[in-house]
């Protein structure tokens, strides 16, 4: 009898021990889900907030693409207008100037017109539009007026003739001229008593936007759009990621003000979620306007379920792992709290280092003369610079200011890369505007700056550096170089005197050299980037092809030399990545 109750009791607590192990298995289960649930939205939110500053970084810059290669469309357009309005008894020279167009375009230019007013021309009757493209490697000019083309009901000539400075058209299929959809800038064209007459218009292929923009993915399925001032779809990937049929719902909701938007702080970068029926899943729609015309729209779209795949694995594998033994369980937990940490001290680590050298490149762009004071009011000089760092912060530096009638400028280039050489670069900026205020002699200036770079140089660095002192009045240049490349004067280079770079010997003298610069001729002073860039063979571009180019640039005007000479770089190099910082600095001397 004894025995039985003490094997009932033995029962008894075994049946409750077996209860009590399965609601702790269970519970520590629920905990955990809990726990998993909680850091996966927390995680989630984390992951947002940095993918929200990932595309607003890819849209700006696709934004400054575009505008840099729009803007020279515009300035290329804007330089012809003068000439064609001393020309308009010859239309022979339309059909010259709208070929010149087409061919000094650098590929952005797919086709160039000039449509007159009616029978403005007698005997080329009612319609001439005479129209300048690419045919198979060769420039062909027709004369595409006709009632089949009848311009005159066209956008870009209806919004031109009216007397509008500035007209990005819609996108619309020009069957006849370009035989492609484009979208076409036009400006009016004047008589001697200032009324339009006609009406120069450059086309531009949506295809070419699209390209131009080289958009680098975030994901397999993400893509980007570009959308009109009026909503249309201007551009959008031709490798199947996106229908039309998406992009102009994508395009409908944006401009819908019934679909909820966020904005985010700070920025004009606007987001909303959205469902993508072809996919069959959700996403989000990311956008902002460029801030320089045209004001077209900005689009990136990511999906969730590919900007979100790890994090919704892991927390598929913490649900169904939390179903095992309790000891496992706690095992797992402290497994992903580590790596959650480890997660977040990694996130936060590189948002903090993300944040420093964004702050660091604020700080070197503003130590550039965009916006140099003394500058404002000299005619004599036109000057337009360029620093494109390999890295979020470099060592080229550039700079240059006016003073008692002369012009102080220099270059330089700062050996090594990073931060170090971006100290090296803020240093020597401080020492060149700091010396040259009070000293007008380029080699003392040089001398100066050597000296002071030297008793601080614990690591060893050099700066390669060209200073130049330019007399406004006579165009007389006292320069010298401290072993940096030979700045070209025209056409040709300038000659110079190999001294020793900066930083290496506190009591080397340097050599000062002078030249006249004539009326008209340009200065183009560049660093070793420029020579170095690679292409995908990792050939070199070379200083001989370099100068040959800056040569060919020498009679355009500064910032037209510098995004030529940008612009040929960065066709030469495709999608290889830059591995060293490139300066331009182009100087025109027009007294």
């Amino acid at each position: 009898m004894v025995d039985k109750e003490q094997q009932d009791i033995r029962r008894l607590f075994n049946k409750k021990g077996r209860w009590t192990g399965l609601a702790i298995v269970i519970l520590g289960a629920l905990l955990l889900v809990a726990i998993a649930t909680i850091q996966f939205y927390y995680t989630r939110s984390t992951l947002e907030r940095y993918l929200e500053e990932q595309v607003l970084i890819m849209l700006r810059s696709s934004a400054m693409r575009m505008d840099g290669n729009l803007n020279a469309i515009v300035e290329q357009a804007s330089n012809q207008i003068w000439h064609a309005q001393q020309h308009l008894d010859n239309p022979k020279y339309m059909e010259t100037m709208v070929t010149n167009l087409v061919k000094s375009g650098s590929g952005r230019v797919w086709g160039a017109a000039v449509a007159f007013q009616p029978n403005f021309y007698p005997q080329k009757g009612h319609w001439y539009e005479p129209y300048a493209q690419w045919n198979g490697g060769n420039i062909k000019v027709l004369q595409i007026g006709s009632a089949e083309h009848d311009y005159f009901n066209m956008e870009f000539y209806k919004g031109a003739i009216t007397g509008d400075t500035l007209n990005w058209s819609t996108p619309y299929m020009d069957e006849t001229g370009a035989g492609s959809e484009v979208v076409t800038y036009s400006l009016p064209i004047r008589d001697a008593s200032g009324k339009p007459v006609a009406v120069l218009g450059i086309d531009v292929t949506t295809k070419w936007i699209s390209k131009s923009l080289r958009q680098i993915r975030l994901h397999p399925s993400s893509f980007s759009l570009v959308l009109s001032e009026k909503g249309e779809v201007i551009s959008m990937p031709s490798d199947g990621t996106c229908s039309k049929a998406l992009a102009n719902k994508i395009s409908a909701m944006i401009a819908d003000p019934k679909v909820s938007k966020d904005g985010k702080s700070g920025s004009k970068l606007m987001s909303f979620k959205f469902y993508n029926e072809e996919k069959d899943c959700s996403g989000r729609v990311y956008y902002t306007k460029k801030d320089y015309q045209p004001m077209w729209t900005m689009v990136k779209v990511v999906h969730d379920n590919e900007a979100f795949a790890e994090l919704a694995e892991m927390q598929r594998r913490v649900f169904w792992t939390s179903l095992i033994g309790l000891a496992v369980l706690i095992l797992i937990i402290q497994l992903f709290a580590r790596n959650t940490r480890k997660l977040q001290d990694t996130l936060m680590e590189q948002q903090r280092t993300d944040r420093e050298l964004q702050i660091a490149n604020g700080i070197q762009q503003a130590l550039l003369p965009f916006d140099e004071p003394t500058l404002r009011d000299v005619e004599q000089v036109k000057v337009w610079g360029c620093l494109i760092p390999a890295r979020d912060v470099g060592g080229d530096l550039y700079n240059v200011f006016v003073r008692d009638g002369k012009l102080f400028f220099c270059i330089g280039d700062v050996s090594g890369k990073s931060v170090p050489s971006a100290l090296i670069m803020a240093v020597t900026q401080t020492l060149f505007h700091n010396v040259a205020s009070v000293e007008s002699n380029p080699a003392r200036i040089v001398e100066r700056m050597n000296v002071s770079v030297c008793r601080h140089n614990q690591s060893n660095m050099f700066v390669t550096l060209f200073i130049g002192v330019l007399d406004l009045q006579s165009g007389h240049l006292d320069y010298c170089n401290a072993g940096h490349e030979r700045p070209m004067l025209g056409d040709r280079p300038l000659p110079t005197i190999p001294n020793m770079p900066i930083g290496a010997f506190s009591d080397f003298s340097y050599q000062p050299q002078e030249a006249t610069i004539a009326a008209g001729e340009t200065l183009i002073l560049y660093t070793d980037g420029l020579t170095e860039a690679l292409n995908a063979q990792h050939q070199l571009f070379g200083r001989h092809r370099a100068i040959q180019l800056m040569a060919r640039c020498s009679g355009m005007a500064p910032r037209e030399i510098v995004d030529t000479v940008v612009g040929e770089i960065s066709q030469y190099a495709g999608e290889t990545k830059q591995s060293d910082d490139m300066t331009l600095l182009a100087i025109r001397y027009q007294p």
